[in-house]
């Protein structure tokens, strides 16, 4: 390797948080024509890393140089002048604009001239990038409209539009199908053969080892190692991550199924589901699976009552109730882990203990004025129980791991004492320890009796953890398979085509 190979390197690196040291001492290179991973635990500073080369914290010391040149980004648009662009975990798009106006906003052409925006120039380079993602939209749709895994894409239109020299990507595929992460990956690898170095930030291991090149692993805000994938294993790679090994991905548990707790008859929303009927049991975990836009979220929110049905019935304990709001859902016991952690489970800008106390505010409101002293309590027990690594219960969730913030929902749930807890995606984004460390609390909690709706896309997952699975197609119920007599091939058949055959 020559010093022309090198895109980005990184030297002594370090990033100072109040009370927290994020990164100390990082050194990394990233090369041109390279995929390259960053793992770690979350928690373990990889995001940080990734703000910082784009721009959007300063390292509190160290240097970083592009090219063989030293940068000091003051903001994303220093960084974006200089090359590096960003895949952002949190979708970075304005929902109101058009799938064009947002990939070209900021970098209009103008007319010949003219001072006018050239429409018909956008139009036609957003439709060649568009194929180039394989998004099969128009470029005329508002962004708003689009599902999740349809918006990243867009920002992946958006990174080739800007001609970069470094792309960072912070789990791009977390909301992908199947289909669509392949297109994603076929994108990335002419990007790789374009010479453009790409940081990979993911916890999917599997999609590591496929498509990267090199590896540099993070642990407690420190570079463990440096590797080349093909040369090392997975379990090798997997005990770099974690400092230990892992000695189950999925731990065992006892099903005790007890009274049936929530039943749905006939639950229709016009244009998103029809007729989903299920039923759920004390120490019952339900999956709930199947492609992106089958329905599974729109489901799950209209048994919270966030979104209005136009027929259906529910009974809780076998009781017919009414559920039109978030506020009957809550008093009705339950509690909802939603997909979007940071848009719809927390408020960011609110600490710990703030977030934990908000759903509890709304079941059991005491007056005009919040007992700090009691909600500091009430989080610091939740804090060792759940085992959120935090200096403190006032410290602001915006600058917690993305396991650590889930576990501030699950907590705010918690605190609500819930008989059944509706769960969607709720290991997404998260590492492969968080994850064990949530399926362990799962089983925990249904061996007291709570009933637990999971819905995920990732049907071993599923499988792994549940009891029965309903899987969706197109807005329906396909299947609704008893996990042990089933197997991925089989639900999978049901959430593409509908059926086996």
């Amino acid at each position: 390797m020559t010093s022309s190979d090198v895109i980005l390197a990184l030297r002594g690196i370090s990033k100072q948080f109040p009370g927290v040291l994020a990164l100390q001492d990082v050194h990394m290179e990233v090369r041109a024509g390279e995929v390259h991973a960053l793992l770690g635990e979350n928690g373990a500073g990889k995001s940080t890393l990734a703000k910082i080369i784009a721009g959007i914290y300063p390292p509190s010391l160290g240097e970083m140089h592009l090219n063989g040149v030293a940068q000091s980004f003051h903001s994303p648009y220093d960084a974006q002048k200089a090359g590096v662009g960003m895949l952002y975990q949190e979708l970075n798009l304005l929902p109101e604009l058009s799938i064009a106006e947002n990939i070209f906003l900021g970098s209009e052409p103008k007319q010949s001239r003219l001072p006018f925006i050239d429409w018909k120039r956008v139009h036609k380079q957003t439709s060649v990038l568009l194929e180039k993602v394989g998004l099969e939209v128009s470029f005329k749709a508002k962004v708003g409209s689009l599902s999740i895994a349809q918006q990243q894409m867009v920002q992946l239109a958006k990174a080739l539009h800007q001609n970069v020299q470094l792309l960072i990507m912070d789990e791009p595929t977390a909301r992908l199908t199947h289909h669509e992460t392949e297109n994603f990956f076929r994108s990335v690898q002419a990007l790789k053969h374009q010479g453009v170095a790409i940081l990979f930030i993911s916890h999917r291991l599997d999609e590591v080892k496929a498509q990267c090149d090199r590896a540099t692993i993070l642990r407690d805000g420190q570079v463990v190692a440096t590797l080349n994938v093909n040369d090392t294993s997975l379990e090798t790679i997997s005990t770099l991550i974690l400092g230990r090994q892992l000695s189950e991905k999925f731990p065992p548990r006892q099903t005790r199924l007890g009274a049936e707790i929530l039943r749905v008859q006939g639950l229709t929303r016009y244009g998103i589901f029809e007729d989903i009927s299920l039923t759920l049991h004390e120490g019952e975990i339900l999956g709930i699976t199947g492609l992106v836009g089958s329905g599974r979220t729109a489901v799950l929110r209209a048994i919270f009552g966030l979104d209005p049905v136009d027929e259906g019935d529910f009974y809780i304990n076998r009781q017919r109730t009414q559920i039109h709001s978030l506020q009957d859902a809550i008093q009705h016991g339950m509690g909802l882990l939603t997909e979007d952690r940071q848009q719809q489970g927390l408020v960011l800008e609110m600490n710990i203990s703030e977030n934990i106390s908000l759903a509890s505010l709304e079941k059991d409101p005491a007056g005009p004025f919040i007992d700090h002293q009691q909600e500091a309590a009430i989080s610091a027990y939740y804090i060792r129980k759940l085992g959120i690594e935090a200096p403190s219960h006032d410290f602001e969730t915006r600058h917690l791991s993305s396991g650590n913030q889930q576990k501030v929902i699950l907590s705010k749930w918690l605190a609500t004492d819930p008989h059944i807890l509706l769960c969607d995606e709720p290991t997404q984004g998260v590492d492969i320890g968080g994850k064990t460390e949530i399926y362990r609390l799962m089983n925990q909690f249904v061996g007291r009796g709570m009933g637990i709706i999971m819905v995920s896309g990732e049907i071993n997952e599923i499988l792994e953890m549940c009891d029965r699975v309903v899987v969706l197609h197109k807005g329906h119920i396909a299947a609704n398979l008893l996990c042990s007599e089933t197997d991925e091939a089989t639900v999978l058949a049901y959430a593409l085509h509908g059926g086996t055959q």
